[in-house]
């Protein structure tokens, strides 16, 4: 009889930040402990947690986050996310109650300076220990062009998760995941304030690389083109170059996981008298399926 082969591991990576603004705007702002303090985001960002173990079962947990210090896509582009409104004070005064969470439930919080979370994610994803599936929990959809045959992006739901394999990412982008980061050079990313091409939507960016596959390729071919996008092509190739660098995950961060640290395993009672000096009422996941 043929032994069976061992099942993979499962590896939660959550977007901390993509998660606490999520819970802070989806959650009541009445939330707040006795002394005004707001928790509404903690606990909205806790309870997602809690439902993400007690569905994945995981092996492995890392949470990445952002890094105070400026990116190194601000360096080249001064305008970069330069339309965000600043963090509420309501949820910046709560960051500190989640990172007390997150090291009750002893997981590692990584983040290097001049990287974004995106870019710890994409660094995560691509030294996974082996037999293991990956699942990147975010709301950014620029996490998407990670997306292959061992990660999933999930994006949390109260309802439902939406979970996004390459063949989900390819049949609502019309490209590859690896793809959109060219995608978005054309057609301009407003969330990141990166202006793309002028004329230039996702229609005509979808044809223009189903045909030439990348943007340095299509930059080649630029003179085959016809009509006023593609005359704004060829006037804003060094710009598309650019946007296309900004628009891609940096899979390469000089940042160390210890995948040792990253399995999942709490002391429950460490957790519980954390939520209750926060002043959240909730459970403890189960740890039946911790590895001992």
């Amino acid at each position: 009889m043929t032994a069976t082969s061992e099942l993979p591991k499962t590896c939660l990576v959550l977007d901390s930040f993509a998660l606490a603004y999520r819970a802070f705007f989806g959650m009541p702002s009445t939330i707040r402990t006795r002394s005004g303090q707001a928790i509404n985001a903690v606990l909205g960002f806790y309870n997602t947690v809690y439902s993400l173990i007690e569905q994945f079962r995981p092996h492995y947990v890392v949470v990445a986050s952002d890094h105070p210090e400026p990116t190194f896509r601000h360096n080249l582009y001064s305008e970069y996310k330069a339309q965000r409104p600043p963090m509420p004070e309501d949820l910046k005064s709560q960051l500190p109650l989640i990172r007390d969470v997150v090291e009750s439930l002893e997981i590692p919080l990584l983040k290097a300076p001049g990287y974004e979370a995106d870019d710890i994610i994409g660094t995560i994803t691509r030294c996974l220990p082996p037999n293991t599936q990956c699942y990147v929990v975010t709301t950014d959809r620029d996490a998407l062009q990670l997306s292959n045959e061992r990660v999933t992006i999930v994006a949390p739901n109260s309802k439902a998760n939406k979970v996004y394999t390459p063949e989900i990412v390819k049949y609502e982008w019309g490209v590859a995941p690896e793809r959109i980061p060219d995608v978005k050079a054309l057609m301009g990313d407003g969330s990141d304030n990166i202006p793309g091409v002028p004329l230039v939507g996702p229609k005509t960016a979808v044809r223009w690389l189903k045909t030439y596959d990348t943007v340095e390729n299509l930059l080649d071919h630029v003179h085959e083109l016809k009509g006023k996008a593609a005359q704004n092509l060829a006037a804003h190739k060094e710009e598309v170059l650019l946007y296309k660098h900004l628009a891609t995950i940096n899979c390469s961060v000089p940042a160390v996981i210890c995948w040792r640290q990253a399995v999942l395993g709490f002391d429950p009672q460490v957790v519980r008298q954390t939520l209750d000096e926060i002043g959240i009422r909730a459970s403890v996941p189960s740890t039946t399926h911790l590895v001992s």
